[in-house]
């Protein structure tokens, strides 16, 4: 009896990539880009796989929850060694600009081992909380 159900999860797991990490991003930054735009930026780390065709959607909300900026994060390729292990996108505008933003994943989506995934539904894009270090004279 057993070994169906072996058979089966086994032929099951076959479809899916082999993420042995969730692909984690964070907000590290968000920069004066001039002429009353800013441009936050976020870095992804790909736990050393290679990922293709990352598309992150997401909107900027304001502390009432109203929606004040909508924008894609895009990465081409990134994780195919340790030196590309990480890689930056951004999100630009002058809504980026405002304090307390809260950033709501609509969609995510990559390539990964050539077949594209869809991260939110298979758990595989973990937010990490960012906290700068405090640099002294």
């Amino acid at each position: 009896m057993r070994s169906p159900l072996i058979l089966a999860v086994s032929l099951l797991t076959l479809g899916l990539p082999n993420l042995t990490q969730a692909v984690e991003f964070w907000h590290s930054s968000t920069i004066w880009a001039g002429q009353g735009q800013c441009s936050a930026v976020f870095s992804f780390d790909s736990g050393l796989h290679e990922i293709t065709d990352l598309r992150v959607a997401v909107k900027a909300l304001s502390p009432e929850g109203e929606t004040v900026l909508e924008g894609e994060l895009a990465i081409d390729q990134f994780g195919q060694s340790s030196a590309e292990r990480y890689a930056d996108a951004f999100l630009e505008g002058e809504a980026v600009c405002a304090e307390n933003l809260t950033i709501q994943i609509e969609e995510a989506t990559a390539r990964l081992d050539g077949r594209m995934i869809d991260l939110l539904a298979t758990h595989s894009l973990t937010p990490r909380d960012f906290r700068p270090l405090p640099i002294r004279f």
